[in-house]
This record gives C-alpha cells, sequence and structure tokens, in this order.
C-alpha cells in the first residue's frame, strides 16, 4: 500500500492489491487544468505500470466538459487498464456516471459502475496480472 498522495481533486494511492484508488474531494469542481494535472500524479503514482483503478465520484460536484473528455479518452497512455467507479447508492448509476464520464467520448478500456465497495474491489482485481 502506497501513502494517500494529494491530487488536484481527491487523494489516490496504491491499495495492498496493487489496485490505483482515487477519491474525490466532497463537492469538488473538476476543470480540464485539475483532470490533466490528476492523470500526471497518478502516473507518477504508478511509476510507469498501469493498474486497475477505483475511482470514488460519490462527492464530485461538477466535471466540466473538457474534464470529462479528458479522463474518458486516455487511451494507450492512461493509468489504468480498467475502471471501477463507485458511484452513491441513492443515485441512479447510470446517470451519474453519464454526467461524470460519458457524456462526452465512450471510454476506450473496461468501465464499470458499483454502489458497493468490495464489489468494486472483486472485479478490478479481475485486471490485475497473474503470477
Amino acid at each position: 500500500m502506497s501513502i494517500p498522495t494529494k491530487t488536484p481533486i481527491g487523494t489516490a494511492w496504491l491499495d495492498e492489491h496493487g489496485i490505483l484508488r482515487h477519491r474525490f474531494d466532497p463537492g469538488v469542481r473538476v476543470s480540464a487544468s485539475a483532470a490533466a494535472d490528476t492523470l500526471k500524479i497518478l502516473a507518477e503514482l504508478l511509476n510507469g505500470r498501469r493498474a486497475p483503478a477505483i475511482v470514488d465520484i460519490t462527492g464530485v460536484g461538477h466535471a466540466d466538459p473538457e474534464a470529462r473528455q479528458i479522463f474518458a479518452k486516455m487511451g494507450a497512455s492512461a493509468p489504468e487498464i480498467a475502471m471501477a467507479i463507485l458511484v452513491r447508492p441513492d443515485e441512479n448509476p447510470e446517470s451519474a456516471v453519464q454526467a461524470f464520464l460519458f457524456s462526452t467520448h465512450a471510454p476506450d478500456r473496461p468501465v464499470a459502475v458499483f454502489e458497493d465497495e468490495k464489489k468494486a474491489v472483486a472485479w478490478a482485481r479481475t485486471f490485475l496480472p497473474t503470477t
């Protein structure tokens, strides 16, 4: 497990399984520059590797269309190989992710939406390399 690292929009760390975790700050407004700076920090945290990620957007306030585009269309340069998105149980998961991520582009890596963190971890672990 790595030491939590502050990003412009939240906190990121590698968990004990090697999954990249990123929890957005409550009420955060995500701009394009914050999204780009966050991706640089996540890449540094992974030290050139790629990993499955769990992104907790339960607290997000707003993400600019440009920021959503940056997160959705990273391709091979994305820090994550697959992304589990955590949403609040009281909101429509499809609406939350549509509003946050898919509204500008379909993602180019596996993405799944979860209300339950344990299920998100189990899904993300399926993308870890086997030894």
